[in-house]
C-alpha cells in the first residue's frame, strides 16, 4: 500500500471519504482512497500490491507498522476479547493509537528509537516477506 503522499511525500495521510458508488465497490475489493492532510492531494491505494494482503493492518489508518498491546494496560471490548480468546494477536497502531485484534501476522514492527550519531531516526524494522 502506498501510504506516503505522491505529491509531497509526507506520511500524514488519512482515509478519505468515498465519493460515489464506484469507490464503495472498490473498497470491497481492497482499493481505498487516501488524502494527504498537508497538501490535500487524493489518490487510491490497493492492499494487493507487494503482497500486503497477507499481513495485518490498522483498521483506521491502514498502516502496517504495528506493535503489541498488553492486557494489563488496556481493557478490550467484548468482540476484541472474543477474538483474542480464539488466538488472534493483540495489535496496536502507534500512529493513531488504536488497539485491535488480528489473526494475521504483522509485517513491520514499530519501535521508538532515538537519533543515532548521523542524526537519522529509523522507525520501522521489517519482519519478513
Amino acid at each position: 500500500m502506498q501510504l506516503s503522499c505522491p505529491k509531497c511525500g509526507t506520511r500524514d495521510v488519512r482515509v478519505s471519504t468515498r465519493q460515489g458508488f464506484g469507490e464503495l465497490i472498490r473498497g470491497l475489493f481492497g482499493i481505498y482512497p487516501l488524502r494527504c492532510r498537508r497538501c490535500r492531494a487524493r489518490w487510491r491505494t490497493s492492499v494487493w500490491e507487494n503482497g500486503d494482503w497477507k499481513y495485518s493492518r490498522c483498521p483506521r489508518c491502514y498502516r502496517q507498522e504495528l506493535s503489541y498491546w498488553q492486557e494489563d494496560y488496556y481493557n478490550a471490548d467484548g468482540w476484541t476479547q472474543f477474538l483474542v480468546n480464539f488466538g488472534a494477536h493483540r495489535m496496536r497502531c502507534p500512529a493513531c493509537r488504536y488497539n485491535f485484534a488480528s489473526f494475521r501476522k504483522r509485517k513491520d514492527r514499530f519501535e521508538w528509537r532515538y537519533p543515532d550519531a548521523e542524526g537519522t531516526t529509523p522507525e520501522v524494522k521489517n519482519e519478513g516477506a
